[in-house]
């Protein structure tokens, strides 16, 4: 087993034996129709992550019915008997692999999404004048009513049908959700139940709820099902359930329950999020003491989950007696093949998580999944197994960034020739800048992955040091040619932008530039951002301007980073333009025309970059197809030049 005996043992529990403690955590994957149903793209997607080698593939968030607990789009109606076709599709694709199929049976209670109309939303609460309360969501209006006794049952029976439909699908296991504030957690926590009937006040009555639904499960499937519960160890908002509580509560269902999986938060608080689903600002394993206390204190058997990165921190924790399964989203979504690569002694192999949150923000948005570093995940019914070429060609690659480096991966793949030209002595590119910082320990390893992988690949030739011209690429001969030059930094021209107190971010990253102990940034997007971070936690006083407003910002900024820099003391000045650098600091202008300095030691620039049209104009027709990829077709982020350097080898 090269070294991970614990974590690729055997388990049982309940009435189910897994191969390996690895469970494929539930995420949103929007692959389903919109009215429910499985579709090829979402069974395509499934079985290659059983293919990868964990023991249980659980499908995300899955509604009990489209009616009134449809918490997303494009995922899975279980409240309608038709899915069961479907759903039996993917229990074949997945159990080929000697994979567990198991689905997070959902509803999300005053969360619900509206479809269009305004929508009655079931909800705990139990007060009167609470019944009038309603919430503008988008642009559709949601009334929170509470849930009367039949509501109640109906929605008992509702969970328990859903239940049955995966057992008549075949599937030997459920998950269900008592997490992150949706309905069952909203009856549990006395955050969101105000009730004074039955199921509101005392933890056993806010219990209730759960254990009927717990109870009405079981019922309908009898004992060869496996449930795994979901719980949110602490809610971290005021008022919220605390770990002791939890605690109480599990005793109270342990004997209705086969595993129970420990996560935190609730989504109802953004706040809380980044602790549910860490950014990548945050400690690798970042909630496993949860699973910890829990494992001691509990006899039914622990899964932990948040941010475990690897197969070796996988090990450790069911070596450490700390849980008895480890659940993984982000990094199997990276790479499927993590359990398998550690098997046969390859784990430097698999692709690291960047936790950049792509895969969130998207099915957040309703977009089918997809990952930055994976170009292949959500596409998997097209590229799961990539085509050799039908014709082998040689492959001229301009630029070892990250658009480069994958297109001589993709290319050498499929069986191309390929040489590729980098002027520095090392790969790497803007991707370097990327990772320079001492918050960014995701994208260095990243980064030394996809460094090693090219280096290691087969049929690619790599000239460090060498800048490429029109003479040596048309020497060459080359049957394709893919320009990934990248981008240069924006320096604005501005009185005293030439001053020695004046510094580009890039230099900052990398080490290169000295900064004061009083620093303004002029540019407030992730680069900004996430630099003000560092030399915030650095212990440096940091104002950051930018001419876009807060808002704007914040939306294309990575997960957690707003809150961090509130935390750190960063100063932000929106709709502010940099008009002069002067001894003393910086001179700007606001929106109302008020011109005013600000003393600093350091200015640091961080406005972005702009394509190299020039260099680029350099290579065209140099080859019968000449492609351009990158930084250097337009300034972008890191899941699109990786995308860009895949969708061009894949098709040459």
């Amino acid at each position: 087993m090269n070294g991970f005996q614990h974590v690729l043992s055997p388990f049982t529990f309940g009435s189910v034996t897994v191969k390996n403690r690895i469970e494929l955590s539930p995420a949103c994957h929007m692959l389903a129709t919109p009215d429910g149903f499985v579709t090829r793209e979402m069974i395509a997607y499934y079985q290659n992550l059983a293919r990868g080698g964990a023991a249980i593939i659980t499908i995300g968030e899955s509604p009990i019915d489209f009616g009134y607990a449809k918490g997303h789009e494009h995922l899975l109606n279980l409240g309608d008997d038709r899915v069961i076709n479907g759903l039996s599709s993917l229990k074949e694709a997945v159990h080929r692999y000697d994979a567990k199929l198991s689905i997070e049976i959902h509803h999300p209670g005053r969360h619900v999404l509206t479809p269009g109309r305004d929508t009655i939303a079931p909800s705990p609460i139990h007060s009167a004048t609470e019944e009038i309360t309603a919430k503008l969501q988008g642009r559709k209006l949601i009334k929170i009513i509470p849930m009367d006794q039949v509501m109640i049952d109906s929605v008992v029976d509702g969970f328990a049908n859903a239940a049955y439909r995966c057992q008549r699908a075949g599937f030997e296991m459920i998950m269900l959700h008592g997490a992150h504030g949706h309905l069952i957690p909203q009856f549990l926590s006395p955050y969101s139940n105000k009730r004074t009937d039955r199921y509101g006040g005392s933890l056993e009555n806010r219990a209730r709820f759960a254990i009927e639904v717990l109870t009405a499960i079981r019922k309908k499937v009898g004992p060869k099902m496996a449930i795994e519960y979901r719980i949110s160890a602490q809610e971290l908002v005021p008022g919220g359930m605390k770990v002791e509580d939890t605690i109480e509560f599990v005793k109270m269902i342990e004997d209705k329950i086969d595993l129970l999986h420990v996560s935190v938060g609730i989504h109802g608080d953004l706040k809380t999020i980044i602790h549910t689903i860490q950014p990548t600002y945050f400690p690798h394993g970042y909630n496993v003491h949860y699973a910890e206390r829990f494992k001691k204190e509990l006899k039914v058997p622990i899964t932990t989950v948040g941010s475990i990165s690897d197969m070796q921190m996988a090990d450790d924790i069911i070596a450490e007696g700390k849980a008895d399964i480890v659940a993984m989203a982000r990094a199997i979504l990276a790479d499927p093949q993590i359990v398998n690569n550690a098997r046969h002694g390859k784990a430097e192999d698999t692709r690291p998580c960047l936790r950049c949150h792509t895969c969130n923000k998207l099915t957040r948005n309703f977009y089918s999944i997809r990952c930055a570093v994976n170009p292949v995940l959500g596409r998997e019914l097209d590229y799961a197994t990539l085509q050799p070429a039908f014709e082998k060609k040689k492959i001229a690659i301009i630029g070892g960034g990250p658009a480069g480096m994958q297109a001589a991966l993709t290319a050498s793949t499929r069986g191309h020739k390929v040489v590729l030209y980098e002027k520095e002595e090392q790969l790497g590119g803007n991707l370097r800048l990327a990772a320079g910082l001492g918050i960014k320990g995701d994208m260095r390893r990243y980064l030394a992955w996809l460094i090693r992988q090219t280096e290691k690949a087969p049929r690619v030739t790599i000239k460090l040091g060498t800048e490429a011209t029109p003479e040596n690429i048309k020497a060459e001969r080359a049957d394709a040619l893919v320009v990934a030059v990248g981008a240069t930094p924006i320096i604005p021209r501005v009185p005293g932008v030439d001053k020695s107190n004046v510094v580009w971010v890039g230099d900052v990253a990398l080490g290169k530039a000295t900064v004061g102990k009083n620093v303004l940034i002029a540019g407030g997007g992730s680069t900004g951002g996430e630099t003000a971070l560092q030399l915030a936690k650095d212990g440096k006083k940091v104002t950051v301007i930018d001419m876009l407003d807060y808002m704007t910002l914040v939306a294309d900024w990575p997960r957690g980073l707003a809150d961090l820099l509130e935390e750190h003391g960063v100063r932000f000045l929106s709709e502010v333009k940099l008009e002069e650098i002067t001894d003393n600091g910086a001179l700007v202008i606001d929106k109302t025309w008020n011109r005013f300095e600000i003393p600093v030691d350091t200015v640091i620039l961080s406005l972005g970059l702009e394509t190299r049209t020039e260099t680029v104009s350099l290579f065209k027709g140099l080859a019968p197809d000449v492609y351009i990829i990158g930084d250097c077709l337009k300034p972008q982020t890191i899941k699109e030049a990786v995308h860009d350097g895949f969708n061009v080898a894949v098709e040459i």
